[in-house]
């Protein structure tokens, strides 16, 4: 009779080594923000916003917050109570955006891919140049419209002064 004191079987040790490469590998870390926007400086305008994502998808509305410092930092949050559907964050060499529900965030240097046109609303309600693609109308009833003329995407809205 042979003694199995000692012994592991292959299929264990398959399973462990799976599951081990999971924990230590399969895990992304993000940033969680780039600054805080709080304390004296702070700019912070409300409204609401139309968003269509890319050519060919729906629009769909919600609450928008913009704060921006005269540094150059800039928070966007956009929300459809009670959910938070995006939220950005920019400064003068960094970006980050986060898309919640989807559990997916993005963020690199200088000042962010085109794809989204929500790291460029700052940059064109303070009437700086856009990037080529990039259309930037201001409406005469106070609202404003942001057009990715590649994509398609769109943010449509207006802002209490």
């Amino acid at each position: 009779m042979q003694s199995f004191e000692g012994y592991l079987p292959r299929p264990f040790l398959w399973s462990a080594l799976l599951a081990s490469l999971m924990l230590f590998c399969g895990c992304q870390t993000t940033k969680k923000s780039l600054f805080t926007a709080a304390g004296p400086g702070w700019h912070v305008q409300q409204g609401q916003a139309l968003w269509r994502p890319q050519r060919g998808l729906p629009e769909f509305g919600g609450d928008l917050v913009l704060a921006s410092h005269a540094d150059g930092r800039c928070l966007i949050q956009f929300d459809k109570t009670p959910m938070a559907i995006l939220s950005a964050q920019t400064t003068s060499n960094h970006w980050l955006i986060k898309f919640p529900q989807r559990q997916m965030s993005f963020s690199g240097r200088g000042s962010g891919p085109t794809r989204f046109s929500w790291l460029y609303l700052p940059t064109a309600l303070a009437g700086k140049p856009l990037p080529k693609q990039m259309h930037f109308e201001s409406k005469p009833d106070g609202g404003w419209r942001l057009e990715n003329s590649r994509t398609g995407e769109t943010v449509e809205g207006f802002l209490s002064p």
